[in-house]
This record gives structure tokens, sequence and C-alpha cells, in this order.
């Protein structure tokens, strides 16, 4: 069947609106940095310390501060990103008292040995096994970072004393990868793309097959859970709210729906996550 002139203008259209966010996909990407301040780890977080662990053939390492005897606080980023995302939540004095903690995830950061780890569970097993001399830490994740919290929860539960879900990635239904996510990881096009949009594209082309291997087949035990999750993020679905509450046990996790707050919460309104630490260490 030939196509009429409506339908080919449309495709077009269409072609030229993907060629466009294609081209423009390098030049974006480095207008914008990253919604925190970067630099060296004593400019960041003065009187921090540096640590690195070498598990299965990984180095994974991370920033801390805090009486290593107080309750740990273990701090998970997003994709991409590192430990920096958390420099503030180090530095804040209403989190003196816990031993505090901001990790690079497999892949990012200090920890981009080995390259990208897509897997979850790879992931938690990672991450339990460098801080396994630790007593049950408060998990904080951001966005994918939140997945990972789950997904520690999952695999190693014993290991958890609650955790603060901020925009998390965790609905199977509405993390299917889309169509740009699928172009970036072409050969000529992944050459143009900055490695930290690269890295994190790997995760999130896997990430909806990620999660619904996580909650398969899983009862989520009665864990103290807060979600926090903005009414206006473009990144991670506000509808992700309704799916904890529908997954979690009612009586063990609170969820705050922030009006007029969006992806950028965790940085934007650090109010709600303090809060939240404080609230799950509460005796």
């Amino acid at each position: 069947m030939r196509a009429g002139p409506v339908m080919v203008c449309a495709w077009a259209r269409r072609l030229r609106g993907w060629c466009s966010g294609l081209l423009c996909l390098p030049l974006l990407a480095a207008c914008l940095g990253p919604p925190y301040e970067t630099g060296r780890v004593q400019d960041l977080v003065p009187g921090a310390r540096e640590q690195a662990v070498r598990v299965d053939g990984r180095s994974i390492h991370w920033v801390e501060v805090g009486d290593e005897a107080a309750s740990p606080v273990l701090f998970i980023h997003g994709t991409p990103g590192n430990w920096q995302a958390y420099a503030d939540y180090l530095n804040a004095p209403e989190l003196a008292g816990f031993h505090r903690i901001a990790v690079d995830r497999p892949g990012f950061g200090e920890s981009a040995e080995g390259g990208v780890e897509p897997s979850l569970s790879r992931q938690a097993e990672l991450l339990a096994e460098a801080f396994a001399d630790l007593p049950p830490m408060i998990l904080v994740g951001h966005s994918l970072g939140g997945s990972l919290a789950m997904q520690l929860a999952r695999d190693a539960p014993d290991r958890i004393a609650g955790i603060v879900l901020v925009a998390a990635s965790l609905d199977p239904a509405v993390e299917a990868p889309r169509w740009f996510n699928r172009v970036a990881s072409w050969p000529v096009i992944r050459a143009v793309v900055p490695d930290p949009l690269a890295k994190a594209n790997v995760e999130v082309l896997v990430l909806q097959q990620q999660l619904q291997a996580l909650w398969s087949g899983w009862t989520v035990p009665r864990l103290p859970i807060v979600l926090i999750q903005g009414m206006e993020d473009s990144l991670v679905r506000p509808s992700t709210a309704d799916f904890a509450e529908s997954r979690l046990a009612a009586e063990s996790v609170t969820i705050h729906r922030i009006e007029n707050a969006g992806h950028f919460v965790l940085w934007e309104q650090p109010s709600w996550t303090i809060e939240a630490i404080l609230r799950l260490a509460e005796p």
C-alpha cells in the first residue's frame, strides 16, 4: 500500500524530532551538571574518612563520618552518580549522632573498576559483603539507589534496620526503557554519549526486568520504611507511591506524597529525608 502525503509528513516530523533529540543529547549532557556540589572529599566534607575494600575482585569505595560505634546509615546514590550526592547529609548537624556512609555503587565514582553491574542482586551482594562488619543499617536510597535498597532488604534482611526511599524506582510497570534508551545503546550513538549517561543507560535498559525479579515471589517483611515521593517527579512516576502502598505492610510503611516536589526532592527539600532517618532510629 502506498503511503499518502499525510502519513509521509507525519513520519518525517517524527524522524526529525528523533534526530534532533539525539544530536542534542551530548550538548545537553555537557550543560547539565549534577544537582549537588562536586569536588574533593576534604573540600566537601572536612574531616571525612575515605575507605575502600576489595570484594570478589572489585573495589568498593565510600566516604564516611561519625563515630564508627554509632548506628550506621548507608546512603546509596541513583544513576548516574557517586557518593558526592550525599555530601550535605554527611555534613548535616542533625545526623551527627550516626555513623554516616556514602558509597560509590559498583561501576561509579571510585568503584568504577570492573564497569557497570546491571544486576541489582549482584550489587546487593557486593555491598552486603563490603559492610558485613557493621550492625544493621538504615539505608537511604534515591532513585535507582532505592531499587538497590529494596534488593538488599530481600537478600540480606537481617542487615537492615530500616529504609528511606526517596523518589525510588520500584514499580516494574512504569520502568520500561524508552526508545531513546535503546537508541543510546547503538555503537554510533554510544560513542558520543558522555560516559556517566552511557553507564546509566546500561542500568536503565534492564531495570524493568530487575524489578520484576525483585518483587517476584517476595512477601516484604515488616521492615520500617519511609517513602518520599514528589508529586511532580518527571523521572519516577508519582504513581510509584501507590505501588509501594500496595506491596508494603501498612503498619510498617509511612508514605509522604510531596506536592510541588520533583525528582530532586533529596536535595531541594532535605528535611524530609533527615526527619525520616531520625524517625527510623527511634527506639
